[in-house]
């Protein structure tokens, strides 16, 4: 199988080269690497908040932004949806010089009984994406760092803001999830569904970076009805709630 030919060894192609590196302009100890748009859109208008540089792709400019509060300075960045981009990109941002990568976004729910806005620790996550392939041996499931995971905990209780630990499942393919797949990764202890998790645990273990990744619920994905509920209605919070959560984290690390 293709996906049980994990190697170690340095790529042909390493995001540390040369033409990465010049486009560094200001580096900061944590980048947070949001999902959400919004957050970062919102993040840019406010007074002080200065670009810091960027990624090129074909898609064009990816920037950051540096933004500070109380004496904490970080980056900021809006993340590129899927694994193999969303790696990618971590992977020139570490090279740059960034430590540590606080990651949110939103995931869907495959338990009903988990309400919406709710935070959420991948604790662990289902592999059905490519990438982690590539970054650790084959396996079904891939942990989070013990470690961190009581990091992100202590910080979030230290604030009284209300998480739970989860198994996710990540896929690269959100218009395949079946009713009989949903009914399947609930089985093996899945209740949410995201696209990056996996591969990004598996990519922060082999270059041993530390990154703090949480999710806010959205979706419900309900496999009973076979329907996709957007529980538009149930998303009350605003979503700098969940960039506020972020500097928590940052504060904390």
């Amino acid at each position: 199988m293709l996906l049980e030919e994990f190697e170690d060894g340095p790529a042909i192609i390493e995001p540390g080269s040369p033409a990465v590196q010049k486009r560094a302009k200001i580096i900061c100890d944590t980048l947070i690497y949001s999902f959400n748009g919004e957050i970062v859109d919102r993040i840019c208008q406010k007074e002080g908040v200065i670009k810091g540089g960027y990624l090129n792709s074909l898609n064009g400019h990816h920037p950051w932004y540096i933004y500070e509060k109380d004496g904490l300075k970080v980056a900021i960045m809006l993340a590129t949806i899927g694994a193999a981009m969303a790696v990618g990109q971590l992977e020139e941002l570490n090279a740059l010089g960034f430590k540590k990568f606080i990651v949110l976004g939103s995931c869907g729910v495959l338990d009903k009984s988990i309400a919406a806005d709710k935070i959420i620790l991948p604790a662990s996550a289902l592999r059905d994406e490519g990438v982690s392939y590539h970054y650790a041996p084959a396996s079904d499931e891939i942990d989070y760092d013990e470690a961190l995971l009581l990091t992100m905990e202590k910080a979030l209780d230290k604030q009284e803001i209300e998480h739970v630990r989860a198994k996710s499942w990540t896929t690269d393919a959100f218009y395949r999830e079946t009713a009989e797949k949903v009914k399947r990764r609930l089985e093996a202890g899945a209740t949410v569904v995201d696209m990056e998790a996996s591969a990004i645990m598996a990519w922060a273990q082999f270059r041993k970076v530390q990154v703090y990744q949480f999710f806010y619920t959205a979706d419900y994905v309900d496999h009973k009805r076979n329907i996709w509920d957007k529980r538009k209605e149930e998303r009350t919070a605003d979503v700098m709630v969940f960039f506020e959560i972020a500097l928590t984290i940052a504060q904390e690390v």
